[in-house]
């Protein structure tokens, strides 16, 4: 349904800043502090950047973020072009991958940042990559293209987005913790007010900054390459909104897989539903199909694309059917407590077996094994095997969070043989298939 008004409440917009007062929760991979992006030289650093280096906590991050978006009339959004789009989806890959350590393109380096966060409640290591340029220095990002942040450890194959921050109030908060909570992969977040510009969105009852509503965009861009990184594999990407409190009565959230019809008997938007209200007993929670609503997700173009149409038609084309890797979620301002939603959401999405990787592939260089493989899902670690034979025995020789790993303990001339095995809290996976190289 369009035209529907969404968000509620004043927002207070509060710049942070650096301060010499603050520990520096960025830190370098190998746990040194630092004041540069990982990976990109220094001279490719904006010469000025937005305060939110002071930030300890994934939410104290995700609020600065937010308080330094371009505002609703700013006509501060800029897209990025076509090569930005291709170096954007390239460091989401590497991200979910386990990479926290690469140079951005050169596109995208003078505006984006990779760092390591390391959150102080949890101890947890992050991967970061945000906009930070402010050429003119007045707290406002030059851009506004988003944040995108991986936990390379979690077990749930969930991202958790937030298209409309500012708009949709306390989304952006909800959604990182959320993230942070439940163990989850990933987190998306949009990179301005959905009304930033006058100019249209590709879909033309939008604006152009609309993340929910435009092709052009990181946030799109993003929610392809997540989809890509995990091809057949199972995922799920839920987007956190807000709704007004006159938007749907008697309504307080709103769950729907981007189709008007009914949910299928058997999908997870179904248990979702049901264990929302289990948990929260005074909301009213609604599906598509129950006559309540018409925020449906119709016109969402992630949710468009999750869902099986093709990203050249997403700007002007309804999906027919739902894949399930789409959730859209609508909430009345009291439903936006993230604490409210962990069980909820962590029964919906219970954390899965190992699976066992695949594709492990050896390659051999001067004094060098390279390893690389196929991301297992569930696996917040990987156990890295080696033997003198095939069928083992195999030693543990590392274990790393990323799809690939450097073995510069070889002996010249002397074959070995790998396999690889997935684990998280429930266990470990049976191994991969080997591979095997000739040291040299």
């Amino acid at each position: 349904m369009r035209g529907i008004r969404k968000g509620t409440g004043a927002f207070v917009v509060t710049i942070g800043m650096a301060s010499c007062g603050y520990e520096d929760s960025f830190v370098r991979t190998d746990g040194s502090a630092d004041a540069h992006a990982i990976g990109v030289a220094a001279s490719a650093i904006a010469t000025a950047e937005v305060g939110c280096r002071p930030a300890e906590t994934l939410r104290e991050l995700a609020a600065c973020i937010r308080d330094t978006m371009p505002k609703s009339g700013s006509e501060g959004y800029v897209a990025p072009s076509a090569t930005a789009l291709t170096e954007l989806r390239a460091a989401v890959s590497r991200m979910l991958n386990g990479h926290c350590d690469f140079a951005l393109g050169a596109n995208i380096a003078p505006v984006m940042d990779l760092r390591t966060f390391r959150d102080v409640e949890n101890g947890k290591a992050y991967c970061v990559l945000m906009e930070v340029r402010d050429a003119n220095g007045d707290g406002v990002v030059d851009r506004g293209w988003g944040t995108f942040i991986v936990d390379p450890t979690a077990s749930r194959e969930l991202s958790h987005q937030a298209p409309h921050p500012l708009a949709d109030v306390d989304t952006e908060l909800q959604a990182i913790d959320i993230f942070k909570r439940t163990d989850s992969r990933s987190f998306l977040l949009c990179g301005a007010h959905r009304n930033a510009n006058a100019a249209q969105a590709c879909d033309a009852d939008y604006r152009k900054a609309d993340c929910a509503h435009d092709a052009g965009g990181m946030f799109y861009a993003a929610s392809r390459e997540i989809s890509a990184f995990y091809g057949s594999r199972r995922h799920h990407q839920v987007q956190w909104h807000g709704m007004g409190t006159d938007t749907c009565p008697d309504v307080t959230v709103y769950i729907s897989p981007g189709l008007a019809s009914a949910p299928a008997a058997d999908a997870l938007v179904r248990t979702l539903d049901a264990e929302a209200e289990a948990t929260n007993p005074t909301w009213s929670v609604k599906m598509p199909g129950s006559g309540t609503c018409g925020l449906n997700a119709t016109d969402n173009v992630e949710g468009r694309f999750l869902n099986g149409v093709t990203t050249d038609m997403v700007c002007n084309t309804a999906a027919t059917t739902a894949s399930g890797a789409f959730i859209h979620v609508e909430q009345k301002r009291e439903a936006r407590d993230p604490l409210l939603w962990l069980t909820p959401v962590t029964r919906t999405f219970p954390i899965p077996d190992p699976t066992p990787p695949t594709s492990l592939a050896a390659a051999a260089s001067p004094g060098r094994i390279t390893l690389s493989w196929v991301a297992s899902n569930g696996a917040s670690r990987y156990e890295v095997r080696r033997g003198l034979a095939i069928g083992g025995p195999y030693n543990v020789v590392a274990t790393v969070s990323a799809t690939s790993w450097v073995d510069t303990s070889v002996v010249s001339r002397t074959r070995y043989f790998y396999v690889v095995a997935a684990a998280n809290s429930r266990g470990t996976s049976a191994p991969s298939g080997s591979a095997t190289a000739r040291a040299f």
